[in-house]
């Protein structure tokens, strides 16, 4: 297994990124596992741009939804944290490769906009299974003394690999996602435009094309080009109904594409400790997102 430490002291570049991501990966080694990289982001900060990009595309911009936008702000901002370590030279598998699954987003404490903080990310956790590998990358937000937030998001790896086998605690969101009531009243119902699309690759720092061009889309068998997830989880979490408890954890399961200029479904369950909701493409029978928010921390 390598170890390789990188300290970002500027916004990780995207040229740079994209150039470590055409560099020849060295290949998946059960032996070595995926390197225990640790990438950190120097005077990482969410700005309040962000912040009303994100209350512009979720359509709200009242406290209760600021609130749980908030929960989704780093993720959003510090993405491109996590592909550039996925794009890194020495990085076993091509990030081509890898699909984003699940992400656990927690909130233990206030997160501070426009504040000077660290941003850390680390490969934590992967299982091998006979159709693919999923692999866990933490996140931490630290803001001084304090981390008021972190993620684990997880990625898998389609393919044959071997032997079968884990490392680590999975301590991302459950393999299985809530189930939803497809017959529950709608609780918003609204069309995915396809504007922004470059605002939202520089947010983020995921410039693939599946999420910028039609055209490349259709031509590896996509319907159309599709909508970054977190802006997906973002409109959903501005149309969804107001809860009573202070929602502090966020999971997402991440099934299926939502195209540009299709009309979306939007249905919310309510329970004691928690709100299920998931989002269903117009035609569709299984739903694209799947989230469940709730107090747990």
């Amino acid at each position: 297994m390598t170890t390789h430490h990188k300290i970002f002291s500027a916004t990780p570049s995207l040229p740079a990124m994209g150039i470590g991501a055409l560099w020849p990966s060295p290949g998946w080694d059960a032996e070595r596992g995926f390197p225990e990289f640790s990438f950190i982001w120097r005077d990482y900060r969410i700005s309040k741009q962000a912040i009303g990009a994100l209350q512009r595309i979720a359509g709200r911009a009242d406290a209760a939804a600021t609130d749980r936008l908030l929960l989704l702000a780093p993720h959003v901002t510090g993405f491109r944290l996590t592909l550039a370590m996925l794009m890194h030279p020495r990085w076993p598998l091509p990030i081509w490769r890898a699909l984003q699954l699940r992400n656990r987003l927690t909130r233990s404490g206030e997160i501070k906009v426009a504040y000077p903080s660290d941003l850390i990310a680390r490969a934590t956790a992967w299982r091998v299974h006979d159709k693919g590998i999923e692999l866990d990358i933490h996140a931490q937000l630290l803001q001084g003394d304090d981390c008021p937030w972190e993620s684990i998001t997880t990625f898998y790896y389609r393919g044959r690999f071997a032997p079968q086998f884990s490392r680590g605690a999975a301590e991302g969101a459950a393999f299985a996602s809530p189930v939803v009531d497809a017959t529950l009243r709608p609780v918003a119902h609204w069309n995915v435009e396809g504007d922004r699309r470059l605002r939202w690759a520089r947010l983020t720092g995921d410039a693939n094309p599946l999420h910028l061009l039609d055209a490349y889309a259709r031509r590896t068998g996509f319907a159309a080009a599709s909508a970054h997830p977190q802006r997906i989880a973002a409109q959903c979490l501005g149309h969804l109904a107001p809860t009573q408890a202070p929602m502090r954890q966020l999971d997402l399961w991440l099934k299926g594409p939502v195209y540009y200029g299709r009309d979306v479904t939007l249905r919310q369950a309510h329970a004691a400790d928690s709100d299920d909701f998931a989002l269903w493409v117009d035609g569709d029978e299984r739903p694209a997102m799947v989230g469940r928010l709730s107090g747990a921390i």
